[in-house]
């Protein structure tokens, strides 16, 4: 069987990309920073991102823990938001619902960090042989208000892996145990229903929001997209953040809650009606994934989505 040098040359340039990978990977340093008030990760020292660890408020009001900001760029430019002056609740890569519900009594609303603060029990890094940075964290939802007590354990997995020299990807997951019997979750008591996983980007005059199959448009209630959108300064092929999730196993879904200015991007879930928090393992998991880039091509995020798919 004879081989075509067209073939052949396809073959030399795959396995020139995979050695070059290797190399990157192997010359790459992670390191965690441990600082008064979480850990800070650097890739070849520059940063990423930092944990919020202790308790932070603005002069006392919205006090909150537990979230992810400054995160920054593979150009070292922070891309996310803390007490922006529209929703001072808001704080970079967060996640959480307006109601918090033990049995029939209202406990807290943890979106505006009302009558509960978030205790950062134990915290460990980790790094891998991939090139993998993982930060765990577990965390108490503790209630100030009506409801004095520990509502809910959470475990947190920030998984970190750099993709190229020009984009890196960031996995959440994360499980919620309730502590006392019959605790319920739900978000904001409206149509819009929004709850859940969302992060706070800096967005440009002329933000553009990507599926999949082109352009999104945000609208003032859910939107029906596809599991993962891809938010740019502009064009699709632009710098920006790409948020990816698992739609089929959020219970009660509700769709896309995207805003072009002054808020949050949130896949929301389940809406303003509460669910039941299951008391026995696992459960309620739900994980979502991050790329951070300089412009990545359709294509490409699509075999990203697979792979975090793929994973356990």
């Amino acid at each position: 069987m004879q081989i075509s040098w067209f073939s052949f040359s396809k073959v030399l340039f795959s396995l020139f990309i995979l050695v070059m990978f290797i190399m990157d990977l192997a010359a790459q340093t992670l390191t965690f920073e441990e600082q008064d008030e979480g850990w800070l990760l650097l890739d070849d020292g520059k940063p990423r991102y930092f944990y919020q660890a202790a308790t932070k408020s603005l002069d006392g009001k919205y006090p909150r823990a537990n979230y992810i900001h400054p995160l920054y760029d593979t150009d070292g430019e922070v891309v996310t938001e803390d007490f922006p002056a529209d929703h001072p609740h808001h704080r970079g890569i967060f996640w959480t619902w307006h109601q918090l519900w033990v049995r029939d009594q209202r406990a807290a609303d943890p979106w505006v960090c009302e009558n509960i603060i978030w205790e950062v029990k134990r915290v460990k890094t980790s790094i891998h042989p991939n090139g993998a940075a993982n930060l765990e964290a577990k965390v108490l939802w503790k209630g100030t208000g009506p409801v004095k007590k520990n509502i809910i354990e959470e475990t947190v997995v920030i998984s970190y892996q750099r993709i190229s020299s020009n984009a890196y990807k960031l996995v959440f997951d994360i499980s919620l145990k309730p502590l006392v019997s019959e605790v319920r979750l739900g978000g904001s008591e409206d149509p819009k229903g929004y709850g859940g996983f969302s992060p706070r980007i800096k967005l440009s005059k002329n933000v553009g929001f990507y599926d999949e199959n082109g352009a999104v448009v945000p609208q003032e209630l859910a939107v029906q997209a596809g599991p993962w959108i891809n938010v740019t300064r502009e064009k699709a092929e632009d710098p920006g953040v790409v948020i990816m999730g698992e739609p089929e196993q959020l219970p009660s879904y509700q769709g896309w809650i995207l805003r072009s200015e002054n808020s949050m991007q949130n896949i929301a879930f389940p809406g303003r009606e509460a669910i039941l928090l299951s008391d026995k393992s696992p459960y309620l998991r739900f994980k979502n994934q991050l790329l951070v880039h300089q412009g990545l091509g359709n294509q490409e995020i699509v075999n990203q989505y697979r792979i975090f798919k793929n994973q356990p």
